[in-house]
């Protein structure tokens, strides 16, 4: 998949993922295997988010959390922009496929898999969320979710249709997020 002219997503069995991860060139490759978790990078919204994470550049010393993180695409790609990256799923079998995949990126220090947000990223510790998820499971953990971020904090919600829109903008903009 090709998400733009910076980022290609492959399956580590590629001969393009053998070869550039032979080479050390993996620079702008993602490997994502497949399996139980959402995000091989074909869906509109993945793309869009990782669009959103090229066009935010370098994350070094930036706090991310990847809520509902799926496969840990998000994450991974978070990590390679030099993130300190947090992965919340609460589906195990997703977890395992989201490690395996941060080792094919060899960004598995930098990944912190968990299935529920940790005590340390509240209150406000978050520079970075993203949420590629459905609209209720946004509605419901975004008290907790706002409570993580920093004052000046990026928020990235997607997996929504139109219709969903203004409830979600409204509640995240209660209480001060923009």
């Amino acid at each position: 998949i090709d998400v733009d002219e910076r980022l290609r997503v492959l399956p580590p069995w590629s001969e393009e993922w053998l070869q550039a991860h032979a080479e050390k060139k993996t620079d702008g490759l993602i490997a994502i295997n497949p399996g139980a978790g959402f995000g091989t990078g074909t869906h509109e919204t993945t793309q869009l988010c990782l669009k959103t994470l090229l066009e935010l550049g370098n994350l070094s010393g930036k706090t991310v959390l990847d809520f509902g993180s799926g496969s840990g695409i998000l994450g991974i790609a978070a990590a390679l922009q030099g993130g300190n990256v947090t992965c919340v799923e609460i589906d195990p079998m997703a977890n395992e496929n989201a490690l395996d995949n941060a080792k094919l990126n060899q960004v598995e220090t930098k990944i912190r898999i968990l299935e529920a947000i940790p005590a340390d990223l509240h209150p406000g510790k978050v520079d970075l969320l993203l949420a590629n998820i459905l609209r209720p499971i946004l509605l419901r953990f975004a008290p907790l979710i706002k409570d993580c971020l920093k004052p000046d904090a990026k928020l990235v919600l997607s997996g929504l249709i139109e219709s969903d829109l203004d409830e979600v903008i409204r509640t995240y903009q209660e209480g001060g997020a923009q």
